[in-house]
């Protein structure tokens, strides 16, 4: 601390504020999108599974206000879909996935998008979790336990991408429908 170490009189106000330096850092998680934006609230949360046994992974979906069924894919409307998985999976399997449940063809922008994301992905183990955002201030955003990693504002990127999870023919119709449930 240089010229304070020798005044005896600043080592209790130097903890201090030490101790405040350290539960500023590492004394409260990051919040997640939903906490730091109050306008969201929560429509729904189910849980994945493989095989109709094995959870993969907790889903929560998040929306504005406005929200409705007739508008929720719009690129007027905040949305927020939180991934908590319960297995590893590769940067792979979530490429693979995704391209199942993506229509074909893809115009040259939402191609070029679609990379881009599948790219950002990363492998995550159990507790890991990706969060899917978008508001028209940001446009569409992939977290990973909070670090950004991808951000995206191709017009339609959000219904397409979205889609997949809430669109006329996702990955699952149960996951879709419990995520729903509170519009």
């Amino acid at each position: 601390m240089g010229p304070l170490k020798n005044l005896h009189g600043w080592q209790p106000v130097r903890r201090v504020a030490l101790f405040i330096l350290f539960l500023a850092m590492v004394g409260r998680p990051m919040p997640i999108l939903a906490e730091a934006i109050p306008t969201l609230k929560k429509t729904g949360q189910t849980t994945a599974y493989w095989a109709g046994v094995i959870p993969v992974y907790d889903a929560q979906l998040w929306v504005s206000d406005e929200v409705t069924l007739e508008n929720l894919l719009t690129d007027q409307t905040a949305l927020n879909l939180k991934l908590c998985y319960h297995v590893p999976l590769s940067q792979k399997d979530f490429v693979e996935a995704a391209e199942t449940g993506l229509p074909t063809p893809l115009s040259p922008l939402h191609s070029q998008a679609v990379n881009a994301l599948h790219l950002s992905y990363e492998s995550v183990s159990p507790n890991d979790c990706y969060r899917l955002s978008y508001d028209r201030t940001n446009g569409t955003q992939l977290w990973l336990n909070n670090q950004l990693k991808f951000e995206n504002n191709t017009p339609g990127f959000k219904a397409l991408y979205f889609g997949l999870w809430l669109g006329k023919t996702p990955l699952s119709d149960t996951v879709k429908n419990n995520l729903l449930k509170g519009l």
